[in-house]
């Protein structure tokens, strides 16, 4: 896919991996520079097209028209009172004793280098999102949160987004944002 090509959104697919259906191909996932500070490209290799798991997420795989495109995973998990504190403070709420905070977690994001830059991280951050909200009034979820690059967080999920971020110190932090 070239930058001239149209992008059609309706194109996009989300579907829900089942490695005995879906026959995926290998697909790059590394960053331009070839690093892959994230282990996005590990992952692939290892959790998609191995199909092994050792935790309860749901994997999703994109498709694009007739291409696989990418892929992305999500669980529920509770933050820990360290966790939650370093949120609660970053939102100036007051420091009230910590309840545990319910979260949907993206575990891995991963786009084929040929698709980036058509705002396909967008729809899947809407996709989780909405589905956050959804079993929101079940399980009690309160944020979506995931692990990015600084970089990223700062210039695209916090300004596009608005996702707020914690560990600014490293290379990596946890991007995350409240469910009303």
């Amino acid at each position: 896919m070239t930058q001239t090509t149209q992008f059609d959104k309706n194109g996009l697919k989300f579907k829900i991996f089942n490695p005995k259906k879906h026959q995926l191909p290998m697909i790059d996932f590394t960053q331009t520079n070839g690093q892959d500070p994230l282990s996005v490209q590990e992952y692939y290799d290892n959790c998609i097209l191995d199909g092994r798991s050792e935790t309860k997420e749901v994997k999703y795989v994109i498709k694009y028209l007739e291409n696989w495109i990418g892929f992305f995973s999500i669980d529920l998990t509770m933050l820990h009172t360290k966790q939650s504190e370093m949120i609660h403070q970053h939102e100036g709420e007051d420091r009230l004793p910590q309840l545990p905070i319910y979260a949907l977690l993206i575990r891995k994001i991963g786009i084929d280098q040929r698709y980036r830059c058509y705002g396909i991280g967008k729809y899947i951050m809407l996709f989780c999102m909405g589905l956050a909200q959804t079993i929101n009034k079940d399980k009690h979820i309160k944020l979506v949160i995931f692990k990015t690059t600084k970089s990223l967080a700062e210039k695209i999920y916090f300004p596009k987004y608005q996702f707020n971020f914690t560990g600014t110190s490293g290379k990596l932090v946890w991007a995350f944002k409240r469910i009303y």
